[in-house]
């Protein structure tokens, strides 16, 4: 991680497809499970995803909170997001659920999410994926998705996982965080030169 709290590049199977060309790469906290329990709280699992993402973003950038159509920044806004996070965060600590996975290399896309470890998941397998896009905060990014390709690289079985398909608001915040980060990433990667 960065002085940022962004992810660093790292080295990645060779064999990424084309459409993952935007995309995170670092070492970030991940793991998975099967089903989210109980099956009820699924609606809110994307609801906390949505928080979570538009608080990233916000953090990110401050400008953010700018409403584009009325050219004014919106501090209520982004008062009420950071607040949201909070609440998420409190009361996912209070239900015991933020012990923190084992760091893993992780490269995330809009449609895909490939990881290393040291386990097999199995082809085919639908889980959750679990990945913490920020140290400082004790909430993960919750993707659902099927296993379609499991492949052994730089001595670690890599999984690919498929992201099913996300409320279009949810993809869209996905899609704008990712963006974001991988930019930042190319501009590190070019004043390394």
């Amino acid at each position: 991680m960065t002085a940022t709290g962004t992810p660093e590049p790292l080295d990645t199977p060779s064999r990424l497809p084309h459409a993952d060309a935007v995309r995170l790469e670092g070492r970030m906290p991940l793991d998975w499970v099967d089903t989210i329990t109980p099956a009820s709280a699924l609606a809110d699992v994307m609801i906390d995803n949505t928080t979570l993402l538009r608080a990233l973003l916000m953090l990110d950038d401050p400008r953010a909170g700018v409403d584009t159509e009325h050219g004014r920044n919106d501090a209520i806004q982004q008062l009420e997001r950071r607040i949201d996070l909070l609440l998420i965060m409190a009361s996912t600590a209070l239900r015991g659920m933020n012990t923190i996975p084992e760091e893993r290399p992780c490269v995330l896309s809009a449609r895909y999410l490939h990881w290393g470890s040291e386990e097999a998941v199995g082809v085919g397998r639908r889980v959750w994926a679990r990945i913490y896009l920020r140290h400082r905060i004790a909430l993960p990014l919750m993707l659902p998705g099927q296993i379609v390709e499991e492949s052994v690289e730089n001595d670690l079985l890599w999984h690919r996982l498929q992201i099913e398909p996300l409320d279009e608001a949810l993809q869209n915040d996905l899609e704008r965080f990712i963006f974001r980060h991988h930019r930042r990433q190319i501009a590190r990667q070019r004043s390394g030169l």
